[in-house]
């Protein structure tokens, strides 16, 4: 009686370590897929942030040049800081690119 006891302990740690063993690997290709699927999002609003610093940088540099052109300071002043808040935006819309890149590499 007790060595029945013992086997059927024994075959269902057995058992239960191979269904364990098949959940785990499921569990990797679907936590891969949702790196790779946040990782590109990564690299997507990355893509779109430098774009957007980009546009804002350069309409700032627009907005100094008409505030100077109509002597207009506090005009000039709003387009420097749209232009550093542009170069701002533009350069942690690279870092994110780039970890995305990064992420993508694994």
């Amino acid at each position: 009686m007790k060595n029945n006891l013992v086997a059927w302990v024994i075959g269902a740690l057995v058992v239960g370590g191979f269904f364990g063993f098949l959940i785990g690997q499921n569990n990797q290709t679907f936590e891969r897929d949702s790196m790779n699927e946040a990782a590109s999002m990564m690299k997507d609003n990355g893509s779109y942030m430098m774009q957007m610093g980009k546009m804002m940088r350069e309409n700032g540099m627009m907005m100094q040049n008409m505030g100077t052109q109509m002597g207009d300071q506090d005009f000039s002043q709003k387009g420097k800081e749209l232009e550093d808040n542009g170069g701002m935006m533009e350069e942690r819309g690279s870092q994110m690119n780039d970890r995305g890149n990064g992420m993508m590499n694994y």
